[in-house]
């Protein structure tokens, strides 16, 4: 262990005692923060691990002979934000587990947040992950600073739009917000997605009329003079303006495998937050969860 911020907890054989800097920890250790507390792990694969405030992991690692790489390599992820970043291990070693998606890594960095056991997110720095959702569907993002989350339905999509990413950001994901808390080796370069300054991830309905409306719209706009100056708009603003109406006009912000359209939303709570409401309907069954 590199690194403890005070108010983390690690529960060993039923019993818990007060982390410190420079204790080991082991497969079975669950780990558990308060709103103060920071942890920063490094493993023997130079595997790191960040666990963010009010967060809560349980580690299954089973190492190689010579103790340099993992023969598997599970984190359950129970609550909370976290950074991973994978070490020399196999690829096929790692699981992420978190109470209703599973992340099959790649060779990355990634955040996460869980909430509570209801949802989970990831935002993707680099590298290659896919998130998969309690009812089969995945989604794979390579990406920097996509951002995908799970629905109450088991499925996975992305936010509808630029406020709502950031909304999400704000909400649960404080190593983006601020890389201060962590030690040189556990910052990335992850600037493009803090806030204003991250593009909001293109949204693709996958229903062809939508498509094609859009097509259209984006041509009209193109084509049409402008009423303010007198000019034709160019083509790229008017395509970038028609794409955002149609984005509005069709309320689907998420497209996810299976044709079940998933959307995320922020909301604000009494106590000052804000965090994601993902949704997820199905022809005229829908459902959704907030965080």
């Amino acid at each position: 262990m590199l690194s403890v911020k005070p108010g983390a907890d690690v529960i060993r054989a039923g019993k818990k005692v007060r982390l410190r800097e420079g204790m080991e920890v082991v497969s079975g250790d669950t780990i558990s923060t308060d709103r103060s507390g920071v942890v920063q792990l490094l493993f023997a694969d130079e595997t790191k691990i960040a666990v963010g405030p009010n967060a809560r992991m349980v580690l299954d690692v089973s190492m190689l002979r010579g103790n340099r790489k993992a023969k598997s390599f599970t984190v359950q992820a129970l609550g909370g934000s976290f950074r991973f970043i994978s070490g020399k291990s196999r690829k096929r070693a790692y699981s992420i587990k978190t109470p209703n998606a599973t992340m099959a890594v790649r060779g990355t960095t990634f955040d996460m947040w869980i909430t509570s056991g209801n949802q989970s997110a990831m935002l993707v720095i680099e590298g290659t992950v896919q998130m998969c959702g309690q009812r089969g569907s995945c989604r794979s993002a390579s990406r920097q600073c996509s951002l995908f989350a799970t629905s109450s339905k088991g499925q996975v999509g992305r936010p509808a739009d630029q406020e709502q990413y950031d909304k999400a950001l704000q909400g649960g994901f404080p190593f983006i917000r601020s890389q201060n808390d962590l030690l040189p080796p556990f910052r990335v370069a992850a600037e493009g997605c803090s806030g204003r300054r991250a593009q909001a991830p293109r949204v693709e309905s996958e229903q062809p009329e939508r498509r094609e409306a859009r097509r259209e719209a984006e041509q009209a706009r193109a084509e049409a003079p402008s009423r303010e100056s007198g000019r034709s708009e160019a083509p790229g603003r008017a395509s970038a303006s028609a794409e955002g109406r149609s984005g509005n006009s069709a309320r689907s912000g998420v497209s996810s495998s299976g044709g079940v359209s998933a959307s995320a939303s922020a909301s604000s709570r009494k106590s000052g937050g804000s965090g994601l409401s993902a949704s997820a309907s199905a022809g005229s069954a829908s459902a959704t969860a907030g965080w």
